[in-house]
């Protein structure tokens, strides 16, 4: 079947600007559908007020094009990413191509209106929320290497090197009816270490935690073979208050065998074992490193024996009690 090219679609278009806390987002599209979707993932800015000493806005133009009505189903798999110093481009197929320019804070992208009807989740990581995490993260916030849950007291930061289990915790923890902002990377705010954002908030399992926690049927897979991974469709649940939170504890995430044990950690060995969990895109991102210095002063844990979930999801529980955490409430 021969494909036609990509047209925009001819339909009026929106201009909405967004605010996350200390940032602004604008979207220029010409598809409501996008604006719902955005919708989804930050707040409007109050109509006839300013922005005033924000920053100038993160630009989206999103262009939602004709053609290509049945859009076979796509997985991460197909996704291709060219990462370069300050821009990244990204695409699927042929059927969605963008462009991140980290460094301006600029993005755009055109997506087969086919594409965004059937899979608007996969849509709005890829040209939504991946986009303005990488954007944010050269301008009022850092990227750290962990996962997040939010209980009633706040969020729980859970940083680990990989393999340490953290996305089967945070997948559990989401089943136990935690709140969850990202299984591996989360955003935090420079100016205020303690204030949490979602970037892609996201849960990926490979197929022996999937069977583990008895996902198997539950998730979107993509890849192919034992290394094949489930991602957990939070978008479905995506409201902006739930894509940000206040840190009330950290925790490292020591070795997995053995029961669950939680041990409060001196400044000096919190960042000594904080430092072992660390990636390239915090240095990418330009990291400060007063981050960890912060969250090491209070509620700065140990996790040990992860492996025991119902042991580990107790202890999380038990947190809000802990009297590093109720000081902070």
């Amino acid at each position: 079947m021969v494909r036609r090219p990509l047209r925009a679609r001819s339909a009026s278009r929106s201009d909405v600007c967004y605010v996350v806390p200390d940032d602004v987002i604008r979207l220029r599209t010409n598809d409501p559908r996008v604006v719902a979707m955005a919708d989804r993932l930050w707040d409007r800015a109050p109509r006839g007020t300013g922005t005033g000493a924000l920053p100038a806005p993160v630009e989206f133009t999103i262009e939602v094009t004709s053609g290509h009505a049945d859009v076979p189903l796509c997985d991460a798999g197909d996704e291709r990413w060219t990462v370069g110093p300050d821009d990244v481009e990204l695409s699927l197929g042929d059927v969605l191509k963008g462009r991140i320019e980290c460094a301006t804070g600029r993005v755009t992208a055109r997506v087969a209106g086919g594409l965004l009807a059937a899979q608007p989740a996969l849509v709005a990581r890829l040209v939504l929320e991946a986009p303005a995490g990488a954007t944010l993260a050269r301008r009022g916030y850092g990227v750290v290497h962990a996962g997040a849950v939010v209980g009633p007291g706040g969020a729980v930061v859970l940083r680990g090197a990989p393999g340490a289990g953290k996305s089967t915790l945070v997948a559990a923890a989401h089943l136990a009816g935690f709140g969850v902002l990202a299984d591996e990377a989360i955003l935090v705010a420079r100016r205020d270490p303690d204030q949490l954002l979602a970037a892609v908030r996201d849960v990926t399992l490979l197929p022996d935690s999937q069977r583990l926690l008895g996902l198997d049927g539950s998730v979107v897979r993509s890849g192919a073979g034992e290394r094949t991974k489930g991602r957990l469709d939070l978008f479905a649940s995506s409201t902006p208050d739930v894509r940000r939170a206040r840190r009330v504890a950290s925790i490292l995430l020591g070795p997995r065998t053995g029961p669950a044990r939680l041990d409060p950690l001196t400044p000096d060995a919190f960042l000594a074992e904080f430092a072992r969990g660390a990636i390239a895109q915090e240095r990418w991102s330009g990291t400060p490193a007063h981050i960890a210095a912060h969250w090491s002063q209070e509620g700065a844990f140990r996790l040990s024996g992860a492996s025991d979930l119902p042991g580990a999801l107790a202890l999380l529980r038990s947190l809000p009690g802990a009297s590093a955490v109720r000081r902070r409430a």
